[in-house]
């Protein structure tokens, strides 16, 4: 008798340890809830940093043209510009 309540015992501690915990739930929910947050952020950051660079591209090629045509009025030689260069 003593043994089975022994038994009894350790199985509803050791059922208890590997139930979930709420605030364990609420944890892990908030930190998903951050992560996204974050991810938003960087994305938004991206695209703003995607357009800067579209923007500093389009000014250089355009100042580019206009190098390009003083020197051509100028008759001063220019050299071809880069394959590297987007």
């Amino acid at each position: 008798m003593l043994t089975t309540i022994a038994t009894a015992g350790m199985l509803a501690t050791s059922c208890s340890f590997s139930l979930p915990t709420p605030s364990a739930n609420v944890a892990s929910a908030q930190a998903i809830l951050d992560l996204e947050s974050a991810v938003l952020q960087l994305r938004e950051d991206h695209a703003l940093l995607q357009a800067q660079i579209d923007s500093l591209r389009d000014v250089s090629a355009y100042q580019d043209t206009i190098l390009r045509q003083l020197a051509t009025l100028s008759n001063v030689a220019v050299r071809p510009p880069s394959a590297t260069v987007p």
